[in-house]
């Protein structure tokens, strides 16, 4: 492996060599640029690192062109410093927009995402100091792009899409076009106006029912979580290892063996999630991570659509932003529940009392523990042992098991 990484940090010198107009049109970007800060320091720290440079140029060296069955094509072959430095800053301040029955709320995210797709430097980039430090800035900075009232100007063409359910949500002025949101975010983070109305829980009263925790696209992980170096054995023998995902808690031990869901929210649904189980939250706890570096992106974003697929790839999410629940279900043992913030999330956000949980909390099948900001998100369900069968998931009559699409 470390051969065939000096192998790859010496294509990288050839490749700069051999196109030194490269690095001599670096330029950084005009300080009325949102994200100025954050994109001006990866251009400082190439110019001055050495070391960091070499990574990069390695990065670029080493990009993998998508399989032929996937939609795009990677767009950072050929592609250099100058580029990246470009692309930043127009992701920067991208609102996106309606466009049919989707959205572009995935453009740079997956452009971004195949910037290390099977490329170990662009993950190295993205995961390890001190680009880790740059990209998580540039996460924050968008956010407070998003969070201002600059973001606002594409709210009213979201609103008029009817899978927005506009009737379904706090709308803060329903006679404005923009429904009188303050930012993007603010209209991405909307709460329900009538939970009991448009999400009502299936039979509130039986305990053993299993709830969605929020709108998404759900999926089993099939494999059972085995021992602490093989948790979840997922697609390659890769593995998902509980104790990390769960930052070493106390708990960990107890879902060796158990089953699990995964949850995926979309750019365009509700982005608030809420517990699918009723009991006790015994623990609750947000864990740093990078926003940043799927290692393979077009499977995990299948042209299907079927994200997060029956046999997917969890491993990297062991090392993603996210918060993690404990609930204590008394009979029915514990469940883990893991909201993990993928690209350009900002925040995993904890409602009281889980944000500062200093003694173990009651919670109701259905109750809000928290949501998360514009972008890409997942939330997973953790079983223990011979409690959930998750080979597939069980529907009652009436129950949603998908929309249309239209051209």
């Amino acid at each position: 492996m470390k051969s065939a990484i000096r192998k790859l940090v010496a294509a990288a010198f050839v490749l700069a060599l051999a196109f030194p107009a490269a690095a001599a049109e670096l330029k950084k970007v005009p300080s009325d640029c949102p994200c100025a800060q954050s994109i001006n320091r990866l251009v400082d720290t190439y110019q001055k690192d050495a070391g960091f440079r070499e990574l990069m140029d390695a990065a670029f060296a080493n990009m993998q062109q998508t399989p032929a069955h996937y939609s795009a094509r990677n767009p950072w072959m050929g592609k250099s410093m100058p580029d990246l430095v470009k692309f930043l800053k127009d992701w920067c301040t991208f609102l996106p927009e309606i466009d049919g029955t989707h959205d572009t709320g995935l453009k740079y995210i997956q452009d971004f995402a195949l910037f290390y797709y099977k490329n170990p430097f662009g993950v190295t980039f993205v995961q390890l100091s001190p680009g880790r430090e740059i990209m998580q800035d540039f996460v924050r900075q968008r956010g407070d792009y998003m969070d201002s009232p600059e973001s606002t100007k594409i709210i009213a063409e979201w609103l008029k899409d009817p899978r927005i359910e506009r009737g379904d949500y706090v709308i803060p002025d329903p006679k404005a076009k923009d429904g009188g949101f303050k930012s993007y975010n603010e209209f991405f983070s909307r709460s329900l106006a009538d939970q009991a109305q448009s999400r009502p829980q299936t039979m509130p009263d039986r305990d053993y029912i299993i709830a969605a925790p929020t709108d998404c696209v759900m999926n089993s992980i099939p494999q059972k979580i085995r021992d602490e170096s093989t948790q979840i054995t997922t697609k390659g023998n890769e593995a998902l290892n509980i104790v990390d995902l769960l930052g070493g808690s106390k708990y960990a031990k107890k879902f060796l063996g158990g089953t699990a869901l995964s949850c995926v929210l979309m750019p365009n649904t509700y982005h608030h999630y809420h517990s699918p189980v009723a009991g006790t939250v015994v623990e609750a706890k947000i864990l740093e991570g990078p926003f940043f570096g799927h290692p393979d992106f077009p499977n995990w974003v299948p042209p299907d659509g079927n994200v997060g697929y029956y046999g997917a790839t969890f491993s990297p999410f062991e090392n993603f932003q996210r918060g993690y629940f404990i609930v204590d279900t008394g009979k029915y043992g514990h469940v883990a529940m893991v909201a993990v913030g993928l690209n350009t999330i900002s925040s995993v956000v904890f409602k009281p009392p889980f944000n500062k949980l200093t003694k173990p909390a009651k919670v109701k099948r259905g109750d809000e523990l928290g949501y998360f900001l514009y972008g890409g998100s997942l939330f997973m369900m953790i079983f223990e042992p011979d409690r959930y069968s998750s080979d597939a998931i069980q529907v009652r009559l009436g129950n949603q098991i998908g929309t249309f699409d239209t051209k």
